[in-house]
């Protein structure tokens, strides 16, 4: 019984473990894809900021969050976009990136 609960450990650390991954263009060298990985964070960032303001919380900064309790008991509370920001943001960049032509690649990979 040990060594199954051993195994099955194992393999559940194995598959939480992440692969560590770049972004790699054939004709870009590692400072050029830096700059453009910085370009395409910062887009991202103010891409995802555009996006959520409308739905930035009001005074008190909880509004919209569901703990305020001046909305209609019958309403389900809504979280805005605005406190989704970081997963819009990693979208933005993935999606410029693959604009620019880069791939994502596993380090150590030479495919």
């Amino acid at each position: 019984m040990i060594r199954v609960a051993a195994i099955s450990l194992f393999l559940l650390l194995a598959a939480c473990a992440t692969t560590p991954t770049e972004w790699v263009r054939s004709d870009t060298g590692a400072v050029q894809r830096d700059s453009d990985y910085k370009d395409c964070r910062n887009i991202a960032w103010k891409q995802a900021l555009d996006e959520s303001s409308s739905t930035r919380p009001l005074y008190p900064p909880w509004t919209g969050t569901g703990f305020n309790t001046w909305g209609a008991p019958w309403r389900e509370p809504r979280t805005p976009s605005y406190f989704d920001r970081g997963p819009r943001e990693a979208e933005f960049t993935d999606y410029c990136m693959r604009e620019r032509g880069y791939r994502l690649q596993v380090v150590g990979s030479a495919r």
